[in-house]
């Protein structure tokens, strides 16, 4: 086979050789566990791509590619399916999950075994191939030419590539990964559990992914067409002057008799794609150039100001007027404190009515219950912890969790009565 030569092979038949009782025990139980004797090994046969890590820590199986070979070999049933298109995978996933299903609440806890084995094996093969098949892609725009050799050969393989994308991309949006928690809608065990999430975690990364690719697809291929047409152009004009050699200068150019003079005996221009600031002698003409060549700054022309005179009146100090009910309500809690007993907001009215009425204050017995209940709303929490609001009322009638209030007394809670009487 090309790409290979029979030393590779060896070493590869070696290490099956050599560690043939560690990959028959990962082959025979489904998995071994890694520990400090076998690390080496483990890393050693992992390299080579017989055995992959498992989702538990510490744990490997064996490739699917080794396994789909000794399974062939034992002439055991085979669980490799072609994935095609994801459709058939999930199709193929449904399959064994109702398998596990049906084995599992069966008791039958070999088959169990086994349809757990091939389910991890089948969405492990699902993510590695699709996984491989987006390294390769990305692989493929990122380098300079990809697998190809020639510029056209680049932009032919990423509009494949490109194609392929977006078909695929088309193919997982049409398929939700949501439903695949249908197949846990059972009292099934943790580790199957473990293994539908983990696919369906997947599922919803990859996704952004393939769009990130698709998208450095197009910038690439637009550069790539970009970079075709000026190769074209370059060729067109290299064409051109092949075919036309009077733009070629003739070497015996200062024996032609037509040759003025002053360039005959002057000395070869030598032709540079730079200036060589290192010559002195053209210091002072590069600097004239410089600056001739320099944008001039636009002026901006000056706008004539229209004026116009803007009158003001001093500003008006007011005074700061407190309502004067709230100040009554703030005296009602003072109260309240002071005398560490309960007050009712309407005997408080009864009682300094006929005050507030002398002072031409006035105001509605039930818009006062309401604004004593609305300050005590607005109090901090370190007020409100301290007094207790109690509301007197009775249920409406025809309702069941609605009352119309008569009355509300403000009280000291039981713990700070306590603590005023011991003080006192």
């Amino acid at each position: 086979m090309a790409g290979f030569d029979s030393s590779q092979v060896a070493t590869l038949l070696r290490q099956i050789g050599a560690y043939n009782d560690l990959l028959a025990s990962a082959y025979v139980f489904g998995s071994i566990a890694s520990d400090e004797q076998d690390a080496n090994t483990i890393s050693l046969l992992h390299k080579s791509g017989l055995i992959r890590p498992d989702e538990s820590p510490g744990e490997y199986r064996v490739t699917t590619d080794l396994k789909r070979m000794l399974n062939r070999l034992m002439r055991k049933q085979s669980s490799y399916r072609q994935l095609t298109d994801m459709g058939k995978v999930i199709e193929a996933i449904d399959e064994v999950a109702k398998d596990y299903q049906l084995a599992t609440l069966a008791k039958e806890q070999e088959d169990a075994e086994y349809y757990l084995d091939q389910l991890d094996d089948l969405l492990y093969e699902t993510k590695d191939s699709l996984n491989n098949n987006l390294d390769t892609m990305h692989f493929a725009i990122v380098s300079q030419f990809g697998f190809v050799n020639s510029l056209s050969n680049k932009i032919r393989q990423n509009e494949r590539y490109l194609s392929h994308a977006q078909k695929l991309l088309n193919e997982l949006q049409q398929i939700d990964p949501q439903d695949c928690y249908e197949w846990l809608d059972w009292a099934c065990p943790n580790e199957f559990a473990r293994k539908i999430s983990s696919f369906v975690y997947w599922y919803n990364q990859i996704l952004p992914k393939l769009r990130l690719i698709i998208d450095n697809m197009r910038i690439s291929l637009f550069r790539l067409r970009r970079d075709e047409k000026q190769a074209s152009q370059l060729r067109n004009m290299a064409r051109f002057l092949r075919k036309h050699p009077e733009f070629d200068l003739d070497e015996n150019l200062f024996e032609l008799p037509n040759l003025p003079e002053t360039l005959r005996y002057s000395p070869p221009m030598p032709l540079r794609s730079y200036v060589d600031t290192k010559q002195t002698d053209i210091e002072q003409p590069l600097l004239l150039l410089v600056q001739s060549l320099r944008k001039q700054a636009v002026v901006t022309p000056l706008k004539a100001r229209e004026t116009s005179e803007v009158s003001f009146k001093p500003i008006e100090k007011i005074a700061a007027e407190e309502d004067f009910f709230e100040q009554q309500t703030e005296l009602l809690f003072e109260r309240v404190i002071i005398n560490n007993s309960a007050v009712s907001a309407l005997s408080f009215y009864q009682e300094f009515q006929n005050s507030w009425l002398a002072q031409s204050q006035s105001i509605a017995p039930k818009s006062w219950i309401e604004l004593v209940f609305s300050c005590y709303c607005k109090l901090t929490s370190a007020q409100q912890s301290a007094l207790n609001i109690k509301m007197k009322g009775v249920a409406v009638k025809g309702t069941t969790d609605n009352y119309g209030y008569s009355d509300v007394v403000i009280e000291l809670r039981p713990e700070l009565k306590a603590e005023l009487k011991v003080s006192a």
